[in-house]
């Protein structure tokens, strides 16, 4: 990953990528050479998609929800390569030893002849084999729910936007248009995954990368003639990516759900089933906690996390308070129920003293562990959007003025 997303995204990197509808080559590692743009958050896209831009005559959008704003368009089998691109060499070898492994395992042996190789990395795909596909889908909501469905991970750097890809499906799977760029669309589909979910996937030739390949088929018929100013706008025609706050995820997955879109009906089986009460159990321990402090005044009690030597044992009953208080400060963040400050309070005192490190203020380092977990935590608790930055110094402030009190 490149010195500027190290350590801490510069808040002012999305600064440059226009708002929804105009489009912008950064050409950078984050974005590439795909047009991007930002949306003000998810509950946008479905306006959006009644505009023209989504309802090209003649034309077959498909799309790809992302969790993270940083994740290009790798298949699983080049996440390996530095380059984000699959030789022949490597697809080669893990197509022969995939068809060694299956031996005895799958009912159909057709699947591992020659003219079914398509068919037999779907099949992978599904069971979590590394391969050079790519899944998409037809609905957008369905991108949509991938791009919110999990939440953000312990520990990784900071997530401000999550994403949907845009293809334009129509010329990629015309003849000769964009030879090595293919759609494939399997046969078999035993456990109507693909139909839920109006999948399909794509594949690339080898030693390169899909947006290039799309791109570079596109230079002289579609980008020749077009002023440099509107290159990027006429090339978000057939590609693009869609930026989405990292805001509101439970209402955005409630709202999907709502529409039919949600772990239970995109994956018929038990898998779908056990993350569907996965999810439905989450929320509800939310609202648990916060019903709890509403009744009692104070969060329910909670067993202590293991935390490294050298880091604070426990948040005290002081750095809570002092955290609350600082919440309590922002004018967007006064209508937050009280309940609700005091527990994200109670959560941000937890998670910053697991990487609370003795001198953490001199190392920059773990400040910015700090600033991420508080980040994930703000999100996570629906604290305002707009007051968040503003009260991350503070918040690191206030934990740094409590733990050098005599009391601390």
């Amino acid at each position: 990953m490149s010195a500027q997303t190290e350590e801490q995204i510069d808040s002012k990197y999305f600064d440059q990528v226009p708002e929804w509808p105009n489009f912008k080559v950064l050409g950078d590692e984050i974005s590439g050479r795909v047009p991007v743009t930002r949306v003000a958050g998810w509950r946008e896209l479905p306006d959006l998609l009644d505009k023209p831009f989504f309802n090209p005559p003649k034309t077959q959008l498909i799309f790809r929800g992302h969790r993270r704003y940083d994740w290009p368009l790798t298949p699983s089998l080049g996440r390996f390569d530095t380059r984000k691109i699959i030789t022949q060499e490597v697809a080669e070898a893990q197509l022969r030893l995939f068809r060694r492994a299956v031996r005895g395992r799958i009912s159909d042996h057709t699947l591992v002849d020659d003219h079914e190789l398509y068919e037999l990395w779907s099949v992978g795909q599904h069971h979590g084999l590394f391969t050079p596909l790519l899944d998409w889908t037809y609905s957008p909501y369905v991108a949509l729910f991938f791009a919110f469905e999990k939440d953000d991970q312990p520990g990784e750097l900071d997530n401000p936007y999550r994403a949907i890809y845009v293809l334009n499906k129509s010329h990629v799977e015309v003849e000769d248009r964009c030879p090595d760029v293919s759609i494939l669309e399997p046969r078999k589909d035993d456990h109507g995954r693909l139909v839920n979910q109006a999948g399909l996937f794509t594949y690339s030739s080898y030693d390169n990368t899909l947006e290039n390949f799309l791109i570079n088929s596109l230079q002289d018929e579609v980008l020749g003639d077009i002023p440099e100013g509107e290159e990027a706008n006429e090339l978000a025609k057939y590609i693009c990516k869609i930026y989405i706050p990292n805001d509101g995820r439970a209402d955005c997955l409630r709202h999907l759900r709502m529409m039919n879109v949600h772990h239970a009906s995109l994956f018929p089986d038990l898998l779908g089933a056990s993350q569907y009460c996965n999810v439905m159990v989450a929320e509800e321990s939310i609202a648990y906690r916060q019903a709890e402090i509403e009744r009692t005044g104070q969060p329910e009690a909670k067993a202590t996390d293991s935390v490294p030597e050298t880091a604070s044992a426990k948040a005290t009953e002081g750095e809570v308070q002092s955290l609350r208080e600082v919440l309590a400060v922002p004018e967007d963040a006064a209508g937050v129920e009280p309940a609700r400050l005091d527990l994200i309070a109670q959560e941000l005192a937890t998670e910053l003293a697991k990487v609370q490190y003795v001198d953490w203020e001199k190392r920059e380092r773990v400040k910015a562990a700090m600033r991420n977990a508080a980040r994930v935590v703000l999100r996570r608790l629906g604290y305002p959007t707009s007051a968040r930055e503003a009260v991350l110094d503070q918040l690191l402030g206030a934990m740094n003025s409590e733990s050098d009190s005599p009391s601390g």
